[in-house]
């Protein structure tokens, strides 16, 4: 007849008492009452026959038996716990999605909870570093990416459009007045945003400067959305941003619109698959996932 083998529950107990040396952190380390441990101690003493501690009023104290069961028992649970953890790990899949920072952090991230839900065993790293997603790289097996569409070695699904809009503090707004037509703009001083497609010069080549003009222009220049944001709050000049990156700035007072103007870019937001990943069922359950999000 099989040996009946001692729960693992009952051996989880017995190792951390025998680590601990006390019933109470044992108790605490495994969230049970000392009750409960106490009695899975006695039934593993009791299923075992032998005696493990000896008892000296409240205190345990190892007996030889005790103490060569317990260097073996937390071999095992640890060798199981790697188990685990291995097993666990080998159903989880990883996905590298390089995103553009603005649209991480006011689109995607706020619906990572649903992916979460809905692909439990799908890790999702965001890259969001420029210069690793343009031009794409070996560091993304899929990007969210703004630009004309033309990826090479890649098969690219446009996602959606962007529209501007220009934004300032309201005291600008006081001192300057609203813009009626595009090249009103050049009544303020301007905030810069200088990355591969900038928002600003699609706003100001509107206005009808040529790139040689936009370049004199003064004013601050910066790469990132977000800093672009930051300036424009702080007063330092007239900014052209993405409406949905300013929604929650125009909310909150911080911002305030410049002009009722709107200007549609002629670059989109494009999912972006670079040919070895674009077949792998992780790439295929996220393109499907972010396709059917509601868009900007």
């Amino acid at each position: 007849m099989t040996t009946r083998l001692p729960s693992t529950r009952a051996l989880a107990c017995f190792h951390a008492v025998a680590s601990s040396g006390s019933v109470t952190r044992a108790s605490e380390q495994l969230n049970m009452t000392q009750g409960a441990v106490s009695r899975q101690l006695a039934s593993l003493e009791e299923q075992l026959g032998v005696r493990l501690f000896l008892r000296q009023r409240q205190r345990l104290q190892l007996t030889e038996a005790g103490r060569q069961y317990a260097q073996r028992v937390g071999d095992i649970l640890e060798r199981l716990q790697r188990a685990n953890e291995e097993l666990k790990s080998a159903g989880k899949r990883s996905l590298r999605v390089g995103v553009e920072p603005a649209l991480a952090s006011s689109w995607l991230i706020p619906h990572l909870e649903q992916f979460s839900r809905e692909h439990p065993l799908l890790d999702l790293q965001l890259i969001t570093d420029i210069d690793k997603l343009h031009p794409l790289s070996s560091h993304c097996d899929l990007a969210l990416l703004y630009g004309d569409g033309q990826w090479k070695g890649a098969t690219v699904r446009r996602l959606m459009g962007e529209t501007l809009v220009a934004v300032c503090s309201s005291a600008l707004l006081q001192r300057h007045g609203a813009l009626a037509d595009y090249a009103d703009a050049l009544r303020y001083p301007l905030v810069h945003h200088s990355g591969p497609w900038s928002s600003s010069a699609t706003w100001l080549q509107r206005a009808g400067c040529d790139p040689e003009q936009i370049a004199r222009l003064p004013g601050p220049r910066l790469e990132n959305f977000g800093l672009v944001l930051q300036c424009a709050i702080q007063g330092l000049g007239l900014a052209f941003l993405p409406t949905y990156f300013v929604l929650e700035a125009l909310a909150r007072g911080s911002l305030v619109e410049a002009s009722d103007l709107r200007l549609p870019s002629e670059q989109h937001y494009y999912l972006v698959l670079p040919r070895d990943s674009a077949g792998t069922p992780a790439a295929t359950a996220f393109s499907a996932w972010v396709e059917a999000l509601p868009q900007l």
